[in-house]
Parts: C-alpha cells; structure tokens; sequence
C-alpha cells in the first residue's frame, strides 16, 4: 500500500490549521496531564489498595474501546472538529463525576467518561494533524506531540501542587472550566478538505475488514499498544511508587514534569530524527533504551538527581512512541480512511490501557512495585528484539522507510 498525497490547503490556511491543532492538543493535554497524576493520588488519598487502583485506572479504556471506531467514522463523515467537540464534552462530565465521588463505582463511573474522552481525542486530532499535509506528517505528528506533552507538563505540575495545597476538590473543578474553555475553543478549528466524503457509517465503516487484514496496519497496532503500556507504566508504577518513598503530591509532580520536558523536546526535532533512522529502527532504539530505563527506577529512586535524568529520558522515549505509531499509522492509510485508521490503530491503545493497569496492579500488589518495573523492563527489552523482525515481516515495504 503506498500512498503519495498531497497537501490540499494553501499556505496561510496549511498554517492556521497547524497553529489551531496545536492549540487544541496543549489545551486538552494540560487536562489530560493533570487527570495522569489526579487518579492515581486521588485513589491512593482514599485507601484503595494497588489491585484497586489498576482497576480503577483502567476503566476508563473499557468504553472507550468500543467507541474508537465509531469516533473514526464520525470523522471520516462529518469532519474531525466535531470528534473534538465531543471529546471535551465528556471530559467536562468525567472530571465533575470524579470530583464529587468518594467510593468505588462512582469513580469507575468518571473514569468512563475521561476515557470516552481519550478515545474519540486521540483518534480525531491524530487524524486531522495527519491531513493538514500528508507529505510533512512525520514533521507535524512529532510536533503535535510536543504540543501535547507541553500541555501534559503543565497539567501535571499544578495538578499536584493545587492539590496538596488546596485540596482534590479545587483540582477537579479546575479541570471542569479547562474542559470548558476547550470546547469552546474547539469551534474555531477549521475544516479540512477532502477528496471523497463517505456518505454513511455503514460506507465510512466497510474498510474495517480489509484493514483487520492489513499486515502493515497490526504493525501500527501492534506499536500504539506498546506506545500506551509506556504511558500507564507512569500511572500504575511511578506514581504509587514515589509515594510509597515518602514523596508528597508537588514532588511528584515535579518528576513527572520533568519527564514531559523531554517529550516536548523530542517532538519538537522527531522529524528530523525519523528521517534519519528511518521507523524500524527508531522503534528498536527507543524500546531497548526503554527496557533499561524500566530497571533504573528500583535502583536509584531514591536519588533525586539520578532520578531528574532518568524522568528525563522516559519522557524522551514515550515523546518517540507517541508520535512514532500514528505516523506508521499514516503512512500506511489512505486519505479518506484516515480517521478510521487512526481508530483502529487506537484499539490497540484501548487494550494496553485495559490490561497493564490491571496486570501491573494486581503484581504491584502482590509481589512487589520494585519487582513489576524489573518485568516491564524484561518486557520492553522483549518488544525491542522483536521489532527488527516484525517491522520489516509486517510492513513488507522495509527497504522504502530505511
């Protein structure tokens, strides 16, 4: 499958477009950063125990799972600013629910709706930042990325610092008007043109099949979930973990922030990056140094220097993933299925999101924290090997990306 698109908008349009998206993703992610280290504080400041929390951390993707593809087909039909909309909508309801809740199913039932919210925002922006011009998608994925984890950054710094000093209650409401302020904002994206608008869900959802099929598109699932176990790593692990010695909310929030530092950074100069090493092998790099990152948190965890670098190099590598999958992603999918693509690709997302809070929270509690980051680094180490192996057997197009 190649594709050789072009970019369809002129170049003032191109950049309202690109300055508009960017906008929406730190908007959205200054929420999504705080929620990150919310939860898992939120749950632990209630007496839940690690098995519960992965539950609860992973109950939002349950939903969402289900509604990936639809979101997919909603934006290949009406246009991705409406997927947006939705997705700050139920961030609104999400936050209201967690921050009036104080037992089990409630927040379950908050989660739920951050989780819808995730899943219809991942899919939309991903989407839209791919078809402001297909020809610079690895420029623009990485620097959505960095736009993101700018706002990520953000979140989680003062999430923590506004709950330790104020109390969870003033920090989710924040987290109400933010989601406010982004659906308002949403409104002014424009709309991106396309070649051929399918004309019903049934029509926008017929290429289902064929990509189940696609060998190149489990390559992009198959890298979104190793992409989205990095990501609950931070949440089920790092934040109990630097809890449990002894650090307070703006501490924490601090580590974190530093990690997303070196997201943006790393967004900022991806494409450069993956024009140089090419997909196949900027994956290896980044899993094997991943695996080893994994093995340093029960070592040197309680050294705070030691920890502000290696806070820094997980923030570079997940920065790599999270712009890395969807541009496999794109570069695999047409035009007018994009938003579908990116779905697909997103239910790999949903399933690590599912299944590694609830793997990781259940070892956590049973044997260990120090001993679930030895196995996630063995399994990062695992992903690595296999991935000169895979891309290339997956893809079939190795020498074209090399």
């Amino acid at each position: 499958m190649n594709f050789n698109p072009i970019s369809t908008l002129s170049p003032r349009a191109e950049r309202r477009a690109t300055w508009l998206i960017y906008f929406v993703g730190f908007t959205y992610h200054i929420g999504l950063g705080a929620t990150l280290l919310l939860v898992p504080l939120y749950g632990l400041h209630l007496g839940f125990a690690l098995d519960e929390l992965g539950v609860i951390i992973a109950s939002q993707a349950v939903l969402g799972l289900f509604l990936r593809l639809f979101a997919g087909a909603i934006a290949d039909r009406f246009g991705e600013r409406w997927v947006i909309l939705i997705s700050f909508g139920t961030m609104v309801i999400g936050a209201a629910t967690i921050g009036v809740s104080s037992t089990f199913w409630p927040l379950i039932i908050g989660q739920t709706f951050l989780g819808v919210s995730r899943a219809t925002y991942w899919t939309a922006t991903q989407s839209y930042c791919s078809r402001i011009n297909p020809v610079k998608a690895g420029t623009l994925l990485g620097r959505m990325t960095s736009s993101r984890m700018a706002g990520q950054m953000v979140g989680a710094a003062f999430a923590g610092l506004i709950a330790e000093a104020f109390g969870y209650s003033l920090a989710w409401t924040i987290l109400v008007g933010l989601g406010i302020f982004g659906l308002l904002g949403s409104v002014i994206l424009p709309i991106l043109p396309r070649k051929d608008v399918l004309r019903g869900f049934k029509q926008a959802l017929s290429p289902i099949p064929s990509m189940t099929r696609d060998a190149s598109m489990a390559m992009a699932g198959f890298t979104s979930f190793v992409a989205s176990t990095a990501m609950t790593m931070a949440v089920i692990l790092l934040v109990p973990y630097f809890r449990e010695l002894g650090n307070g909310e703006t501490r924490i929030s601090v580590l974190l922030t530093i990690g997303l530092i070196g997201s943006v950074v790393i967004g900022i100069i991806f494409g450069k990056i993956v024009s140089r090493t090419g997909q196949k092998k900027l994956y290896m790099y980044t899993l094997f140094a991943l695996g080893l990152v994994m093995w340093a948190f029960p070592l040197w965890a309680n050294v705070f220097a030691i920890m502000v670098i290696v806070m820094l190099l997980h923030g570079v590598l997940y920065g790599t993933l999270s712009a890395l999958y969807p541009l496999t992603a794109a570069t695999y999918s047409s035009d007018e299925q994009r938003g579908l693509a990116m779905a697909y690709v997103g239910l790999y997302w949903a399933v690590a999101q599912i299944a590694s809070p609830a793997c990781f929270g259940f070892i956590a509690e049973n044997y260990g924290l120090q001993d679930s980051f030895w196995i996630a680094g063995i399994m990062f180490l695992v992903f690595g090997a296999a991935m000169p192996i895979l891309f290339p057997l997956l893809t079939k197009q190795k020498d074209r990306l090399e």
